[in-house]
């Protein structure tokens, strides 16, 4: 009777999250005819990517053992250094560069704050997301940048087929991500520093090294999710990344419920971003007002919490490692 109970808890543990998001998309499937269109669903993949993007920079820090609330204000200062700079005149190179610099070069902050002096990563990473905030606005006095009548906005519109290239790229950069943190040595060691950074240590592991690199790519790829989110809605929004903030951690979150896990994975990433787009897409094709995704989102996080969880004392245990 125990081994019963045993596997049940195990199969909800491993398969509960994944059967809650199944329920809920097939049960849309049908009510909603516009919803199952070919045409949708590349709507809510390309709508899924900034998310997506950003959330796998975030994958690196949470894997090594690490938190990283910097994406709040990153993201935004990147959008609007990136628009500003082209409204300004400046070349697409250029904007490109100034916000891939932004990104990465906070990442470098981070990194060398938490793996070399040893601050606390969510002191440390929620002090840069006032600082990137307050940039923000210093650099766009207070207003958004909009770049609707640029050709920089064909980026998000060119298409292979029916399929735009950024989603195609952007799918190419998970696998890439995927394969790297679970096929390959140095990704084994980033997840080994996240289990036990002591242990990773006397394995002959550079615990620091590995630390500071995840910040780093994290930099990289919170850049590279301001853009597409920046050109998806054809400008930089003042605090754009604030309003991203809570919906990448919710993505984190899922991502650590399926199959089980338990830790910060890729394949959770895809299916936790795809997860809340669904939801937000569904819910406007109702025409439901926008605070009814929010309480349906956050729904859908305490079940699959839940069913996910075999030991329930543990729940709320969980941080954002």
């Amino acid at each position: 009777m125990n081994k019963k109970k045993l596997s049940s808890a195990g199969l909800l543990d491993r398969y509960g999250s994944i059967a809650v998001f199944t329920i809920m998309y097939v049960v849309l499937f049908i009510m909603i005819p516009v919803f199952r269109t070919p045409s949708n669903m590349l709507n809510i993949l390309g709508q899924s990517i900034p998310t997506l993007l950003i959330a796998l920079g975030m994958t690196f820090v949470n894997i090594s053992g690490e938190a990283d609330l910097s994406m709040g204000g990153v993201v935004g200062l990147c959008a609007t250094l990136f628009c500003s700079s082209i409204l300004a005149g400046h070349s697409y190179l250029y904007a490109t560069l100034l916000a891939f610099g932004a990104g990465i070069g906070f990442g470098v902050v981070n990194g060398i704050l938490v793996a070399y002096c040893g601050l606390s990563s969510f002191i440390t990473t929620i002090s840069i997301m006032f600082l990137t905030k307050g940039l923000e606005y210093a650099v766009g006095g207070g207003k958004s940048f909009w770049v609707r009548d640029d050709p920089v906005t064909n980026v998000v519109t060119a298409k292979i087929g029916e399929i735009p290239y950024y989603v195609i790229v952007s799918l190419l950069i998970f696998v890439i991500v995927y394969l790297f943190l679970h096929r390959t040595k140095t990704g084994l060691h980033f997840q080994a520093v996240g289990i036990s950074a002591d242990a990773a240590k006397y394995a002959g592991i550079n615990v620091k090294l590995i630390k500071f690199s995840s910040f780093v790519v994290a930099g990289l790829f919170y850049s590279m999710g301001a853009l597409i989110n920046a050109l998806r809605t054809m400008g930089a929004q003042i605090y754009a990344g604030e309003r991203l903030l809570l919906p990448v951690f919710a993505v984190t979150f899922i991502a650590k419920t399926i199959l089980g896990s338990k830790r910060p994975n890729a394949p959770g990433i895809l299916i936790g971003a795809l997860v809340l787009t669904i939801v937000s897409n569904a819910f406007t094709l109702l025409g439901l007002q926008f605070y009814w995704t929010y309480i349906a989102q956050g729904l859908i996080l305490i079940v699959a919490a839940i069913i996910a969880v075999s030991d329930r004392s543990v729940i709320l245990q969980d941080n954002l490692n």
